[in-house]
Order: C-alpha cells, then sequence, then structure tokens
C-alpha cells in the first residue's frame, strides 16, 4: 500500500472511530452521571455541546443549573438550555421559560419566556401545557385568556395530568364560564382518582366539596363520564 492510500485509510479508520465513539457518548455520560462521576460526563457533553448535539447541551445545561460537578452558574445553564431550545429541543425550553419565571436571570423576559413554554407545549410537553393554562387563568405575565388557558389545560388532561384535571374541575364550576358541575365532577374525579397526583389527599377533599354542590344525579352522570374517560386514554375527555 502506498502512503497516499495509507493515508485514507487511517482517516476513513479514524473517522469511523470517533463516530462509533461519539453515538455511544451520550449514554457514557449518563452512566458517569449515575455513578456521580461528574467530571467525565461534563467533558463528554462538553465535547457533543460544542459539536451540536442538542441533548447535550441542554445536559450540559442541567449540570450548571443543579450544581452537579461543576459550580452553579444560572448565566451558563441559560446559555447552554438556548442553544438547546433553539434546535426544538422541548426540555430545554421549558429550562428556559422556568428559569425565567422562577428570577434565575438577570433579563427577565416573560414574553419571550411564555413563547418557549408554547413551543414546547406544541411537542407535547406535559409541564409547559400546565404552565401555559395557569399563565392565561390568573392573567398576571399575560393577558387572561380563559378559553385558551382551558385549551392548554385540555392538551395537559390529554396526557392524565392531575394538575391540569383539577384545574378545569374549578374552572367549570366558579362562575370563570357558565357553570357545568357535571364536566367540573368528572374532570375532579379523574383528578382525585390519579394515582400520579401529587396532592391526592388534597384532590379527595375537593371533589367532596364539589359533590356536596352536585345532586345525586350529576354526580352518577360525572362518574359515568370520568369512567368513559380513562377508557378512552383520557384522549378528548373534553368532548364527552
Amino acid at each position: 500500500m502506498n502512503i497516499k492510500k495509507l493515508c485514507i485509510t487511517l482517516i476513513l479508520t479514524t473517522t469511523f472511530i470517533t463516530n462509533i465513539v461519539h453515538a455511544g457518548s451520550l449514554q457514557e455520560a449518563k452512566n458517569a452521571i449515575d455513578q456521580k462521576n461528574y467530571k467525565l460526563a461534563r467533558e463528554i457533553y462538553e465535547v457533543l455541546a460544542q459539536e451540536g448535539d442538542a441533548k447535550a447541551q441542554y445536559n450540559l445545561g442541567l449540570m450548571y443549573a443543579s450544581g452537579d460537578g461543576v459550580s452553579y452558574d444560572a448565566a451558563q445553564a441559560a446559555s447552554w438550555y438556548k442553544k438547546s431550545a433553539n434546535q426544538g429541543y422541548r426540555e430545554a425550553q421549558y429550562a428556559l421559560a422556568v428559569m425565567t419565571f422562577n428570577k434565575e436571570l438577570e433579563d427577565l423576559d416573560y414574553t419571550q419566556a411564555i413563547k418557549w413554554y408554547q413551543a414546547a407545549a406544541a411537542q407535547g410537553h406535559m409541564r409547559s401545557q400546565e404552565n401555559l393554562g395557569m399563565l392565561f387563568y390568573r392573567g398576571d405575565a399575560i393577558e387572561q385568556d380563559i378559553n385558551s388557558s382551558i385549551y392548554w389545560f385540555q392538551l395537559a388532561a390529554n396526557q392524565n395530568s392531575s394538575e391540569a384535571q383539577q384545574y378545569l374541575a374549578y374552572i367549570y364550576s366558579n362562575g370563570a364560564i357558565p357553570e357545568d358541575l357535571v364536566k367540573a365532577g368528572m374532570w375532579m374525579m379523574l383528578s382525585a382518582d390519579n394515582p400520579d397526583s401529587r396532592h391526592k389527599n388534597k384532590r379527595t377533599n375537593l371533589l367532596k366539596f364539589l359533590s356536596s354542590k352536585m345532586t345525586t344525579e350529576q354526580i352518577s352522570q360525572a362518574r359515568q363520564l370520568a369512567n368513559k374517560c380513562v377508557e378512552q386514554q383520557f384522549k378528548n375527555c373534553q368532548a364527552l
């Protein structure tokens, strides 16, 4: 083999080996995190992040945001999150919005933060959908829009979010829109029955309070709708 062919072969072999290493690097970094070897994880993420890997950029931002293996640095976290978010990575979009509303950044651009929530929510990110529902309901950082609030809460509820289910029950029963106690009861039953409920006792008590305002027939109708919603795997329950 002549020198020229040998050089070409070495280049191709090196490229092939590099691609194999990079293909497994995210998993290697995760394994390092699990073993609390944050230094190795950061080194892997930094290489991939500089090459434009959106997930690595997000994970590197997460390390700076949590202070794992590096000093806590909100600006660095946001910088890496933004690179990832601009590539459409929904977890990074959500993280940037959360940092803004938690006032962890000097530039508190709530309008942009809401856009990040919307971008992530449009990709099915449940927590972003929940937070948009709340923002539109409260009307402080953005103009109040109950219909938009219901829209985002419903999308999250379709993913069996107990939080969104509870707030839909509240909206249908508190006069923000024409009262519908049967629909409110359905959502509250789903929230109280939800095994992932973060505040199960509270929601059980809320269901008892709501049920005290309903007739026996309304409670029965609400339970039938809730059961049907579960049968549909929480899809399009708002149409029941």
